[in-house]
């Protein structure tokens, strides 16, 4: 079996980092977006941007399954640079939209561009937990598993960085009338490094499993509910936390909460594989959300300063130490089936990745205690499944020369 370097492994979720760019870039530039789809004549253009942010998940458990496929006959470099292109193809699409020619017709544009982003981040994800955990040794389990998660955060405060430059750099009619396409062609340049960092990589041999469709469909309901913590806790806080920081006059929220959550990720790696194991960690991590949440968000709603910074910091501590487990647990979880982890981790993404920050733009309005609520809540899937622990099936590995 080959065993990745650090360098290689670096250069993989660099990659990574480049793609998920493409893809949070356009939460990043959705106001000028509606604007744009306000000029075209499009009516509640704010709503019908989250929309199309929300239905382009509803396809990634389709590239799971298909990519998941693919990687599984050809291997999952192959699958890496397929998804590579596909998101690059997409994003210089966007790029050089004819807005005035398409009218109306923009938003339908829009909307089947993201759903083939989507499609292919449905199968990059799972492909890269795969990938990496392939060849990383039980020693490096949490340190590689932090490795993916902190590449997707890099993605995400390298497109607020981004917007957030061209904003102090040009006037919000230049942003409007074409400064919006700068960070997507930024993205294609992005993508042109992540296919150069792929095609270095060294190429695993196709891993042929074979699996009774009964037993796949228990690893696919374990992953779902492992996955449901994850993808809420992910997308409260990079992307439902701008509609947070509005709500309650907290410039930058947003950016705060991924530049704090990728520095703790940095440290949750190297603490779990010294002095824990990666279930642990997540168990204890979604043990004290399930708990802590609501108070937590009640600090956070409390307009007294001290106790809002005491709430960012402890929710953002327990989210990067159960984010940074999570690609681990997955991969123990899918029991080495590409498959298996594609589908049912893109289930969970479809149903409460999208829909987060629209369950929480409507929680708003209710009290910051039904948002602790809702994330609570979403512990404790995860929380039955690892109470019964995951019972060895038989699936025969091999590899193909």
């Amino acid at each position: 079996m080959i065993r990745l370097t650090w360098k290689q492994k670096i250069g993989a979720v660099t990659g990574n980092a480049l793609e998920f760019y493409d893809i949070a870039v356009f939460a990043s530039i959705s106001g000028f977006i509606s604007v744009l789809f306000s000029h075209q004549g499009v009516e509640h253009a704010e709503y019908v941007v989250w929309g199309i942010f929300a239905l382009r998940f509803l396809v990634r458990p389709l590239g799971g399954l298909v990519i998941g496929h693919y990687a599984k006959n050809h291997g999952v470099r192959s699958a890496l640079i397929l998804t590579n292109l596909m998101i690059g193809l997409a994003t210089l699409s966007m790029a050089f939209m004819p807005v005035e020619a398409l009218g109306k017709y923009i938003v339908v544009a829009f909307l089947l561009l993201q759903i083939v982003q989507a499609f292919s981040f449905g199968g990059e994800y799972p492909t890269l937990i795969s990938y990496l955990h392939q060849g990383t040794d039980q020693a490096d389990k949490s340190k590689t598993s932090s490795l993916i998660v902190a590449s997707s955060l890099a993605g995400v405060v390298m497109s607020l960085i981004v917007v957030y430059a061209l904003n102090q750099l040009l006037t919000v009619e230049e942003m409007n009338d074409y400064g919006w396409r700068l960070p997507l062609l930024v993205g294609v340049l992005n993508t042109l490094m992540s296919l150069y960092f792929r095609l270095s990589l060294p190429a695993f041999p196709p891993v042929k499993t074979v699996i009774q469709p009964m037993q796949r469909s228990r690893l696919i309901l374990r992953i779902f509910m492992v996955t449901i913590i994850g993808a809420v806790i992910f997308y409260t806080q990079n992307f439902a936390s701008k509609m947070i920081g509005e709500e309650l006059k907290i410039e930058d929220l947003p950016l705060i909460n991924s530049m704090l959550l990728l520095s703790i990720i940095a440290f949750v790696g190297y603490f779990t594989d010294k002095y824990s194991s990666v279930t642990q960690v997540f168990r204890f991590s979604s043990i004290a959300l399930a708990l802590c949440s609501i108070p937590l968000f009640l600090l956070l709603s409390s307009g007294n300063q001290v106790y809002m910074g005491i709430s960012i910091f402890l929710f953002t501590l327990i989210s990067g130490a159960l984010l940074g487990n999570l690609a681990a647990v997955l991969w123990q979880e899918s029991e080495g089936d590409i498959i298996s982890l594609g589908f049912g981790y893109n289930i969970a993404l479809s149903l409460f990745g999208g829909a987060t920050p629209l369950i929480i733009g409507l929680l708003i309005p209710k009290g910051f205690a039904f948002v602790g609520l809702y994330v609570a809540l979403a512990a404790i899937p995860a929380l039955l499944i690892l109470s019964r622990p995951n019972k060895s099936i038989n699936i025969k590995i091999q590899n193909a020369r």
